[in-house]
Order: structure tokens, then sequence, then C-alpha cells
């Protein structure tokens, strides 16, 4: 009866949920020449934004299936390190997120909120790939430690954008970085070590496999 019972338990509970697909991405160096030859290529994606809400009285209020969301403005215009000022950036059909920018003590982050109110905090705005498909997130952050020092990597899985990879690098920041097809970017680092301290800069391409 109990073997029975195990042989049968994985069909009342149906397949593991899945995570995210894991991707390797690689760098390829460039010169400078080569760089900037194949900037010319660069692809700017923009996803259809419609702005269904409205900001009233420094508030933003959006519903969720888990209730409301609310960002309220606060101590706008003073030294409090927890003052906050929020845009609503609009809402994006095609994905189903709520876009909120977020101007915070020091920084400015955006917010991406889905139907059930999970946030996805990101220290950027989303750089969409051509297929839009996938946006990558840069984030310089050795210079000016209040942000991190990281590129982020998310795809539309599941009706859900999940994060399928990451780098921090300690030695280089990302300076600028766009999209040149659905799996591959382009890359100026900033470097810094004990000889270089960000007035030096080298190229990449980058791969996703």
């Amino acid at each position: 009866m109990k073997l029975g019972f195990l042989l049968l338990l994985p069909l009342l509970t149906g397949p593991p949920a899945s995570g995210p697909t894991a991707v390797r991405v690689t760098f390829k160096s460039l010169t400078k020449s080569a760089y900037l030859q194949a900037k010319k290529g660069c692809v700017t994606a923009k996803p259809r934004v419609t702005f269904p809400f409205k900001k009233g009285r420094g508030r933003i209020v959006i519903p969720t299936a888990k209730g409301q969301k609310i960002y309220q403005d606060k101590r706008q215009g003073t030294d409090d390190d927890d003052q906050a000022q929020f845009e609503y950036a609009g809402y994006t059909p095609q994905f189903g997120y709520h876009a909120i920018t977020a101007h915070l003590w020091e920084r400015t982050q955006t917010f991406l909120i889905d139907k059930n109110g999970q946030q996805l905090e990101l220290y950027d705005a989303p750089q969409y790939a051509p297929d839009m498909k996938s946006f990558v997130v840069a984030s310089s952050g050795l210079e000016y430690s209040v942000y991190p020092n990281s590129i982020r990597l998310f795809r539309f899985e599941n009706r859900a954008w999940r994060e399928v990879w990451s780098i921090a690098p300690k030695t280089w920041e990302p300076g600028q970085i766009c999209w040149v097809s659905p799996n591959a970017l382009l890359l100026r680092k900033k470097i810094w070590t004990e000889t270089s301290f960000g007035n030096t800069f080298t190229y990449s391409r980058m791969v996703i496999k």
C-alpha cells in the first residue's frame, strides 16, 4: 500500500515547478575600432506601454490579485535617508507588468510589479532584446557604491521575468551596453585597478548561449 502511494504521489502533486532556464554568457574582446563599427548595429527595442493609472496626491495605487500596492511620496526635499518620490512609468500588456520609477535617497531604481503584486527591483531601466524575450540591466557601482556593480540578464518564461544570468565584476564597471541581436550585446568596460582608476576602457561582445 505504501509503495503504491509513493508511485501515485507524483501524479497527485503534478510536475515539479521549473526554475529559470540557465544560460551561459561568453565575452569576446574587441578593438575599439571594431566596437565602434559594430555599435552601428545596436538595436533599441521598446514594448508597447499604456498608462491605466495616474498619480494622485503623491500616491500611486496599483491593484493586484493580492491587494493594492501603494507607492506614497514622503519627505521630499529633506536629508532623510527614507525620502522617496515615485513616478508611474506605465503598464506593458505584452508582459503584464507595471513599472514604477523610484527616486530614493542617493539613488534611482525601477520597480516592475506583476499581477500578483510581486515586485522586481532593478537599478536601471530594462534594455530589451530585439525579439523582446529578454532584457538586460547594467549597474555601475565601483566608483559609487550606492549601486551594485553588476550586469543582470532576464528572460520572460512562464509568464514572468526571471533572472537567468548575472555577473558582479571586481575590476571593471559596465559602461555602455547595447543589443545587436537577440543573443548578443556590445559592452564597454570601465577599468578599475591599482593603475587605472576608471579612465581606461576595454571592449567586448557578449554572446548568450
